[in-house]
């Protein structure tokens, strides 16, 4: 620019007119006036008792009236959070065990060093240390062994029950029925909630020998006015090869007590005639006083120690031939069951 040219800009600029004014003081800001808090009383509904009501009005009164506090102290520390005595001492262990090993290789070497030749038992560790981990040539027959099992499962058929054989050409005369007499006969399905159908069973009641205990059984099929029902129960204790227990209609565990309508006492034992000679025979479950609460058993082979014990009331006639073996397979040796094995009833 030219310096005339500059010089009258500079003169111009300089103008009183132009000049930035001064920047003006800041003002100070009021103080912040907190409103004081004031307790708005909610509405009190028809329904609330008034005692009810004063003692919710001082509730939400202490709820909003309460004041802050801000914590900034830093949190607490816990040391064996972090630094976990269990792990370090493994550490530490580890950490001594390793330094003895170096030692002794130190050692070793310091002797060779002074002897001045090659030690054959330091020389035989070199040749023969191997690391921990598997080779790839060990890996690869891994893998071929576990390929092998993996097709040769794969090609096998799916078995959901591992059963056993149980003996069902037992025959006990005292089960056969005498001439002219009716015996009813009544149907339950069990199955396994989420899995497959174990089967219909036919049943037989032995009406003419137990027929109150009978009653029980039956009326519990159908279901009586309170809801209680065998629909839906499970076997609550299964003891492989032996015998399983279910029917528990208040509880479901075997810790239930059930007493029939119209009564104020559980039924008793009716009559200990028959025995637990037959594979598939049902029995009524006796408690220790003498009560009755329409829990069953299902024996999977003859157990003359239930004989004097429990009400024998009927046996299965029909159904699939591996019914038995299924439920048996539910069981562990402990009377516990591996699923819940379930029945529906069916008349």
């Amino acid at each position: 620019m030219h310096p005339l040219r500059e010089r009258a800009c500079d003169e111009l600029l300089e103008h009183p007119l132009l000049r930035t004014p001064p920047p003006e003081p800041e003002r100070p800001k009021p103080p912040r006036v907190r409103r004081p808090r004031v307790f708005k009383l909610p509405p009190r509904f028809p329904l609330l008792s008034k005692e009810f009501y004063a003692k919710w009005c001082n509730h939400q009164k202490e709820l909003q009236m309460t004041t802050y506090r801000v914590d900034d102290s830093p949190p607490e520390l816990f040391p064996e959070l972090y630094l976990k005595p269990r792990r370090l001492d493994y550490y530490a262990r580890q950490l001594e065990e390793n330094m003895n090993v170096n030692k002794e290789l130190l050692k070793r070497i310091n002797l060779i060093q002074r002897t001045g030749g090659f030690n054959l038992y330091f020389y035989s560790r070199l040749l023969t240390a191997r690391s921990e981990q598997l080779l790839t040539k060990e890996l690869d027959e891994h893998w071929k062994d576990t390929k092998h099992k993996l097709i040769l499962g794969a090609s096998l058929p799916f078995i959901l029950f591992k059963t056993e054989k149980i003996d069902r050409d037992i025959k006990d005369p005292a089960f056969e029925k005498p001439p002219h007499v009716y015996r009813p006969k009544v149907s339950l399905e069990i199955w396994v909630p989420g899995g497959s159908k174990i089967g219909k069973v036919i049943i037989e009641l032995f009406t003419d020998l137990v027929p109150k205990t009978c009653h029980l059984f039956t009326s519990l099929l159908k279901g009586d006015s309170r809801g209680h029902a065998y629909m839906g129960t499970k076997f609550f204790r299964i003891v492989p090869n032996l015998y399983c227990r279910g029917g528990d209609v208040s509880k479901n565990n075997g810790f239930g007590t059930y007493v029939p309508e119209r009564q104020t006492d559980p039924m008793g034992a009716e009559s200990h005639i028959l025995k637990h000679s037959v594979p598939g025979v049902l029995s009524m479950a006796v408690t220790p006083d003498n009560e009755v609460y329409g829990q069953f058993n299902i024996i999977f082979k003859p157990l003359p120690q239930f004989d004097g014990k429990h009400v024998v009331f009927g046996r299965i006639i029909a159904g699939p031939t591996q019914a038995l073996e299924r439920i048996s397979a539910l069981g562990l040796p402990l009377g516990t069951t591996t699923t819940d094995c379930r029945r529906k009833a069916a008349k």
